[in-house]
């Protein structure tokens, strides 16, 4: 059998599949035919925020638990899943580009590409292009009240339900974005560097600024010179000193700590879509536990709040 063929055929499965399990009926129908919607929410940062607005009324499903989103390619029972689901929450291509193929097939209706409207939240001191949005609670809450709107047009009789409980997690997650900020304004002088521009979202709110390794050759020369420049100002003749922090992807690494090492940086992991928290952990647990981490290396640099 050709490849052609064999791929028609799996196409043809899975549509089958889809229609059999739905029996062709409306979102609204297939939650009264089969009870609580269906939620499939790509990662897992995703996940947590639509289970803080689904609560009991539906059910949200992880799709991409391990390896990069980036680079994650369904397999047949994923497709299935996005098929058989109401929702399909994504950030959209620039996040999870091979996803896109197989997102393509999924109605429009049935699927909210949260990047589709980038003008909706904050990108104060982050890389303007860069998809990791929710690595900042205000805009958190924004994907939960975007989260919400659709959940309620797909099941009305719970609407006010989901509207709800997007506006409590966004109370909350202004006053977690306070406690953030405080945490790390006191940093906002020393050299922070990563080796993902993500981390942007993250440190940018508090006025912390941030200098890339990845991408070009430009990311990497500016955050050299910014170690190098606040290392000058500060008359730091000590070259076994401590004068900021290099944060890399979890898990740590030899490359990126002897990285930290030649930059006289400490070192720190951070975990951005919550890969090792426990299956139970919610957005909350995610950020403070961004928190905890970085706030180990940060510990290390001399307060300059004063």
């Amino acid at each position: 059998m050709s490849e052609i063929a064999l791929r028609l055929i799996t196409a043809l499965t899975i549509v089958a599949t889809s229609v059999f399990a739905t029996g062709g009926c409306s979102p609204q129908e297939q939650i009264e035919k089969q009870g609580a919607l269906k939620v499939v929410a790509s990662i897992g940062p995703l996940a947590m925020i639509a289970r803080e607005v689904a609560g009991d009324d539906a059910t949200v499903q992880q799709l991409i638990r391990n390896g990069d989103p980036h680079h994650f390619a369904p397999k047949v029972s994923d497709r299935l899943n996005l098929e058989a689901a109401q929702l399909v929450v994504w950030m959209g291509p620039p996040m999870e580009s091979v996803l896109a193929r197989q997102m393509a097939l999924v109605p429009a209706e049935r699927q909210l590409v949260l990047l589709a409207d980038e003008t909706a939240y904050e990108y104060e001191g982050a890389e303007p292009t860069d998809p990791h949005l929710w690595l900042r609670p205000r805009n958190a809450a924004v994907m939960a009240a975007m989260i919400a709107t659709r959940l309620a047009s797909a099941d009305p009789d719970n609407a006010v339900h989901y509207r709800q409980r997007a506006r409590d997690f966004s109370r909350a997650m202004s006053n977690l974005q306070k406690v953030q900020d405080r945490a790390l304004w006191a940093y906002k002088d020393a050299p922070i560097v990563t080796t993902h521009q993500a981390y942007s979202h993250f440190f940018g709110a508090a006025g912390v600024e941030v200098e890339s390794l990845a991408g070009s050759a430009d990311h990497q020369h500016g955050a050299r010179t910014l170690v190098q420049k606040r290392r000058k100002s500060e008359g730091d003749q000590s070259e076994g000193a401590v004068a900021g922090c290099l944060f890399g992807e979890a898990p740590a690494n030899d490359r990126d700590r002897q990285t930290a090492a030649n930059l006289n940086l400490g070192y720190q992991a951070l975990d951005p879509l919550g890969v090792y928290l426990p299956g139970s952990a919610g957005y909350r647990d995610l950020m403070e536990k961004l928190l905890a981490d970085a706030r180990l290396c940060l510990a290390r640099i001399p307060d300059r709040s004063e």
